[in-house]
């Protein structure tokens, strides 16, 4: 038995996977300490060990995560920190390497909450609907400043490229062509470097890839858990 677990990136929350939430009701969308509740952790190792804690306290056998840039530097480091848990990776808009932008945090200090409007026209494609952006805008509302600014710190240190060969699970790898906060090349990366992974590039999508084209990733999701189970099945 294996569990579908999905983390959200930097300043959204699990609303950010509804779309897969409910195409996959068995599936557990999950909104990060600090999202708004509690005290947001430093770190990707501090996340990737929450998660498995999580994981472990769910107690449905090993899991698949699916996790967006933030979410998916923590996908990355849990199957490195527990391998034996990790059944599969969906890693959506991430990257081994995270660096932010300084104009990122200039924004968060010195113009919040001005700036989020920034911040979700960096986060969505070019045809976004307005009630995507809309409910972008109230993620980083509702999460706040503090919280939203530690989930870049937290990016900002995050480096695995000396590591990522060294994942062995099924992987699958998705990106918006128009992803401006990790563009194509960071999920192309990731993918030559994990045996046996797959990459879907989205044509006209941003960071948000899997809340802008459902239509596409949902599929994917659905097929990439299909062929998990039938190996499993198999052995």
């Amino acid at each position: 038995m294996t569990q579908l677990l999905m983390i959200h990136g930097s300043g959204y929350t699990q609303d950010s996977f509804r779309a897969q939430s409910d195409a996959f009701p068995e599936g557990d969308a999950v909104s990060l300490p600090g999202h708004p509740e509690g005290q947001a952790l430093a770190s990707v190792g501090e996340l990737a060990d929450w998660t498995e804690r999580y994981v472990r306290w769910k107690d449905r056998g090993r899991a698949v995560i699916a996790g967006n840039s933030l979410g998916g530097a923590i996908a990355l480091e849990w199957a490195l920190r527990y391998p034996a848990d990790a059944a599969g990776l969906i890693l959506i808009g991430t990257g081994a390497r995270l660096r932010v932008a300084p104009q990122i945090f200039e924004l968060i200090d010195d113009r919040w909450p001005a700036s989020i409007e920034t911040l979700v026209d960096f986060g969505l494609g070019s045809h976004a609907s307005p009630d995507l952006r809309s409910r972008a805008s109230e993620w980083h509302r509702t999460v706040g400043q503090q919280s939203t600014r530690a989930d870049y710190a937290a990016c900002n240190q995050f480096d695995i490229m000396d590591r990522v060969a060294d994942i062995a699970v099924p992987t699958l790898v998705i990106v918006g062509g128009e992803d401006r906060l990790t563009p194509p090349k960071f999920s192309r990366y990731l993918h030559q470097r994990i045996a046996g992974s797959a990459l879907l590039e989205i044509e006209g999508a941003g960071h948000l890839v899997m809340a802008e084209r459902p239509d596409v990733v949902n599929p994917a999701i659905r097929d990439f858990l299909a062929t998990l189970a039938a190996t499993a099945f198999s052995r």
